[in-house]
């Protein structure tokens, strides 16, 4: 049986320089921007901002510009009365992309 849903190559388009900046750019926003990380599953991972609305509108910039390099990702932000959070989602075969990304590789 095929599935409907159509895969996305886990591939990025930066060039290396360019990935290299944009994992700079990750590690040094979730050094200053994250509180705290849950990691539900491997290919998961939600991240809990500091308070204050210019962190998430970094953490919205940061998003769309990752997803527009890097399809496979699921970005999203969710605004909690308590906290806002980060979502990151990955196919399981790029958990260590997903790692990467944060820094945890």
């Amino acid at each position: 049986m095929v599935s409907a849903v159509a895969r996305v190559p886990i591939a990025c388009t930066l060039s290396a320089d360019d990935a290299t900046e944009r994992g700079a750019e990750w590690r040094d926003f979730v050094s200053r921007n994250v509180v705290g990380v849950v990691r539900p599953t491997p290919s998961q991972a939600r991240l809990r901002l500091r308070p204050g609305d210019e962190v998430v509108l970094a953490a919205v910039d940061l998003a769309r510009r990752e997803k527009a390099c890097c399809a496979f990702f699921g970005l999203s932000i969710e605004p909690q009365p308590a906290a806002n959070w980060l979502v990151i989602e990955a196919p399981e075969d790029a958990a260590p992309l997903l790692d990467q990304l944060l820094g945890s590789a």
